[in-house]
């Protein structure tokens, strides 16, 4: 917010003398009388208002700046002002258009032809002479055409003209603003190249007649050409350690007390005051309320509409006596609106408010290391232009516009990835993109560049800035543990999705003791590595990337419980480090239970039912029992960690039966599941598991023998008793086997048995209940 604004002003008579007070809005005293300054960028054209990367086809505006003061060199004046550049590689310059002189607004102030002779602006695809700039354009009021042998030579004067700083227009505050500026189309080079500036130059001299010219040289940045990228929903902050990790942090008082970590070129940072300060030109502060007095009102009246009111309407309430919005930080939030402002004792969030340089230059630097490589990061930051009416025009004098709009450039070792756009008073924006890095790349550079120049405008605020992976979701399939018999098959399933396509390196793990540790899980029974790699496949539906790992693993019998664990990385050497390969949340349990029938005693029957109170009641009909035989109830909630709630001494004879019933003392959670240990001396065994639910259950096929060998198990849970059709058909559609079986309300196991004489092949197995039908693709292996 940048501008010397004709204030209101009062007369007022103090001991019988007037007094003239004058209310000035920001002289930007620091920057505004800097006695020269200036710098360059570019503007694309084609994404002006939505921002993205520079693409094929994009129009880019080339412009340098630069502000001189009326006390430059003791008189304000720079004589023989040219100003000289290349074509940008990989373009050529806008056909049919023309040269420019533009304010800090981007508005044209002058147009000149590319034709040479004819006016202060030419444009030359091969300049005569090596060293010759292709574009030049004298400055100044009296500025004509350049003559003689060689027109576009840095030392031909002929044609230049003079400027006066305050004079000489477009002006701002005590000096003068200029902007050159010429088109260009990106119409060469493929994605993945750059864009390299030429090596542009403000030249002229400090006195008439000088015998050597001063040279303003501007730098020339690199552009990425390359596709827009989506943010993905799921990203993770990591390693942005600095600044509270972007956030900026919070606390209670306008500035905060602790000074930023960073340190940026040509700006001044504004540290926590006891008076009320204004952040002028060329300053940034670290601040919770835009308000320099912490109003939370957001709708006090703005220049130029004052009209006289105090309290929370008066304009004192915003920065420099009526100009900019009141409002909060964005952390927390996910709209344009932000957070609304605290007040001076309210512990809020923290944002940067800068208010721009009057020449373009970097404004905000930041090292990141511990990086990974090969790894796609998105870096995004939500951005907010903070003056609806700071516009001037081009005597400096107020519009009550928005005037200059902030257009930023998101860089990553100091190659331009994306522009803003022009920031318009929308609220808070979100503007970022998707990188990879190197194969051995650990650390990068990020920064953010103002595009445009102060002055009358292009304030702005900044928060939540992040730097974040797109982290795979690892589903196990289906999402439940396995109870099997020592030395049967299990299948282990899990399924990768990723908003990115390089999460392609895995290896299985298992542990034994409760994840405490983990080793790699080994060949499967089919000689499967435990390693491996995937090809992801993109779906336009979900908009990701997925594949699937399926091992089948034998059940040992030396162990009671098996977890398995996938990891996934971007490549092998990532596998290895915690911080860049990634693990299921959910990992597979397979229980291996003791089927032999070492122990004679088997259950006839095993049901349960919830009573009225919410308990659990459970029934049991015995056969075969033994001496010293005890049934041990376990329950689980999560039908994998079952915890030992009871025991019921066998009372039937040796070699009979009997009937018995345990109440759960513990209601039932939404579901619970029961089972059964029969346990005699040495030996025992484990029941079928019965499932209750304090609500509905719904038909769910829970868990399939996949591969089999000689036959098929099939765990489900129904919401009431009745019948289950269970048909295998071939891949040709016939009929292999189909069997009905009753089933009831709860958890139900089933089996299909004489199947090892089929050919070994893939299967379809089908299960109906009532009108719901469930299919499951098989595979048939050798023993």
């Amino acid at each position: 917010m940048k501008t010397t604004i004709p204030g209101s002003f009062a007369i007022g008579k103090i001991a019988g003398t007037l007094l003239l007070i004058l209310f000035f809005r920001g002289l930007a005293l620091s920057q505004a009388t800097a006695m020269l300054k200036w710098g360059n960028s570019y503007v694309n054209l084609s994404k002006k208002t939505v921002g993205g990367p520079v693409q094929p086809g994009d129009t880019l505006e080339i412009r340098t700046n630069f502000y001189v003061n009326k006390n430059y060199n003791g008189t304000g004046m720079m004589y023989d002002v040219r100003y000289l550049d290349n074509i940008p590689t990989n373009t050529t310059i806008l056909p049919n258009d023309s040269l420019r002189l533009i304010t800090n607004e981007g508005k044209t102030f002058r147009r000149y032809t590319y034709a040479t002779g004819d006016d202060a602006g030419s444009y030359v695809l091969a300049p005569p002479l090596p060293g010759d700039f292709q574009v030049r354009i004298n400055i100044g009021a009296t500025a004509t055409i350049t003559t003689g042998a060689d027109p576009m030579g840095i030392l031909n004067l002929t044609g230049t003209s003079s400027i006066h700083g305050n004079v000489s227009k477009p002006m701002f505050s005590s000096g003068t603003i200029l902007v050159t500026a010429f088109r260009v189309v990106v119409n060469a080079g493929t994605l993945g190249d750059t864009i390299t500036l030429g090596a542009g130059q403000i030249r002229y001299r400090t006195t008439v007649g000088a015998a050597s010219d001063t040279v303003l040289n501007a730098t020339q940045y690199k552009i990425l050409i390359s596709s827009p990228t989506t943010l993905c929903s799921s990203s993770t902050s990591t390693n942005f350690a600095a600044e509270f990790g972007g956030t900026f942090g919070h606390g209670v008082g306008r500035n905060r007390n602790t000074p930023p970590t960073f340190l940026i070129p040509n700006y001044t940072y504004l540290p926590n005051s006891a008076t009320v300060p204004s952040i002028n030109d060329g300053y940034y502060g670290i601040c919770n309320n835009t308000s320099p007095v912490s109003s939370t009102y957001p709708f006090a009246n703005r220049q130029n509409t004052c009209g006289g009111a105090t309290g929370i309407f008066a304009c004192a309430n915003r920065e420099f006596g009526g100009f900019w919005y009141i409002g909060g930080d964005h952390t927390g939030t996910t709209t344009a609106a932000g957070n609304p402002p605290p007040d001076s004792t309210t512990d809020a969030g923290y944002m940067l408010i800068v208010n721009a340089d009057l020449a373009t230059s970097e404004a905000y630097h930041q090292v990141i290391g511990g990086l990974c490589p090969n790894t796609y990061y998105q870096f995004s930051a939500w951005m907010k232009n903070i003056c609806p009416n700071c516009g001037i025009d081009s005597n400096s004098v107020a519009e009550y516009t928005p005037g200059v709009l902030p257009n930023l450039t998101l860089v990553v070792d100091s190659i331009d990835r994306i522009s803003s756009g022009n920031l318009d008073t929308v609220g808070w924006q979100q503007k970022g993109f998707v990188f990879l890095t190197g194969p051995t790349e650990t650390s990068i550079t990020i920064s953010i560049r103002n595009n445009a120049p102060g002055g009358g405008g292009n304030d702005w605020a900044l928060d939540d800035i992040s730097l974040a992976t797109c982290p795979p979701n690892l589903l196990l399939t289906p999402d439940k543990p396995d109870t099997l018999c020592e030395g049967a098959d299990d299948t282990v399933k899990f399924a990768i999705s990723a908003f990115v396509n390089n999460y392609t390196h895995f290896i299985l793990n298992k542990s034994t003791d409760m994840g405490v540790t983990w080793v790699p899980a080994g060949l499967d029974t089919l000689n499967h590595a435990d390693t491996g790699t995937v090809v992801p496949t993109y779906s336009i539906i979900t908009g990701l990337y997925t594949d699937t790992v399926i091992r089948y693993f034998r059940v040992p019998p030396a162990t009671a419980l098996t977890i398995y664990q996938l990891v996934v990385a971007s490549t092998v050497g990532n596998l290895a480090s915690t911080n860049c390969a990634y693990a299921t949340t959910q990992p597979k349990y397979v229980y291996g239970v003791n089927c032999f029938v070492a122990l004679p005693t088997t259950l006839v029957s095993f049901k349960g039912q919830l009573q009225n109170n919410g308990l659990g009641n459970l029934q049991w009909t015995s056969a075969g029992e033994v001496p010293g035989l005890q049934f041990v109830v376990e329950r689980s909630d999560d039908g994998i960690h079952y915890n030992t709630i009871g025991s019921v001494p066998g009372t039937a004879p040796e070699g009979g039966g009997a009937t018995y019933q345990f109440t759960d003392p513990t209601p039932v959670a939404s579901q619970s599941y029961y089972r059964i240990q029969l346990v005699s001396n040495s030996f025992s065994q484990y029941s079928s598991q019965v499932l209750l639910s304090n609500g509905s259950i719904r038909f769910n096929v829970r868990s399939v023998l996949n591969p089999f060998v000689d036959h098929i198990n099939v765990e489900l849970t129904a919401p009431g008793s009745g019948m289950a059709a269970i048909t295998l058909i071939d891949m040709y559609g016939r009929y292999i086997r189909r069997i009905s079986q009753p089933i009831s309300q709860g958890l139900n196991s089933l089996t299909i048995d004489g199947l090892g004489n089929l050919a070994n092949a893939t299967y379809a197995l089908q299960i109906q209940y009532g009108d719901q039908l469930v299919s499951e693709k098989l595979v048939k292996v050798a023993p």
